[in-house]
C-alpha cells in the first residue's frame, strides 16, 4: 500500500538524506580541523609510513598481484605529495564539506538550490585531490567509486526536487 505525505511536510527519506549528508560534512570539517590543527604528520611519521608500503609492495609482487602493486605505488606517491601540500588540501577538503553541509541546509529549508550546491559539492569532492595530485598519481579507482556513489546520492535527492519546489511553485500559483 502506498502512502503518500502532504507536501507541505518533508519526506522522511529526504530527511534520512540530509542526516546522512550532514554526518558526513560535520564529521569531515571537524577531522578536517582537527587534523589541521593537531595531527600535521612528521618526518619520523612518513619515513615510517614509506617503509610501511614498501613492505606491502614487496608482499603483493610475491603473491604476482601487479595490479594492485601499481595501484598502492600511485597511492604512495600521491600521499607525499599530499603531504607537501598539507595545510591547503586540508583546507580545501573543509571547505568543500562546508559546501556540502551549506547545500543540506538549503534542501533542508526547502531551497532547490540546495540541490544545485549540492551536486557542486560532490564533483569538488570527487575531483578535488586533482588540485595538487596529477591525475596519473592518482588510482582510476579511487576516481570510479567516488563517482558511483555521488550519483547515487545526487539520483536519490533528485527524487525529491518537487518538494523542494513546492511550495514556491504553490506561492506562484
Amino acid at each position: 500500500m502506498l502512502t503518500t505525505e502532504p507536501t507541505n511536510q518533508r519526506p522522511k527519506r529526504l530527511t534520512i538524506l540530509l542526516v546522512l549528508t550532514l554526518i558526513n560534512t560535520g564529521s569531515s570539517i571537524f577531522f578536517g580541523l582537527l587534523t589541521v590543527l593537531f595531527f600535521k604528520p612528521t618526518a619520523a611519521d612518513l619515513k615510517k609510513e614509506r617503509l610501511e608500503m614498501a613492505k606491502s609492495i614487496v608482499e603483493l609482487k610475491e603473491l604476482g598481484l601487479d595490479s594492485l602493486v601499481e595501484m598502492l605505488e600511485k597511492v604512495q606517491s600521491m600521499t607525499e605529495v599530499l603531504n607537501a601540500h598539507f595545510i591547503s588540501s586540508n583546507l580545501v577538503n573543509i571547505a568543500i564539506a562546508m559546501l556540502g553541509a551549506a547545500a543540506a541546509y538549503l534542501m533542508f529549508k526547502r531551497n532547490h538550490l540546495g540541490f544545485h550546491g549540492y551536486i557542486i559539492y560532490n564533483l569538488l569532492a570527487c575531483v578535488s585531490v586533482y588540485f595538487f595530485v596529477s591525475p596519473a598519481m592518482v588510482p582510476s579507482i579511487i576516481l570510479i567509486v567516488n563517482l558511483i556513489i555521488s550519483l547515487i546520492f545526487v539520483l536519490l535527492y533528485a527524487k525529491h526536487l518537487t518538494w523542494m519546489k513546492g511550495e514556491r511553485f504553490e506561492e506562484m500559483h
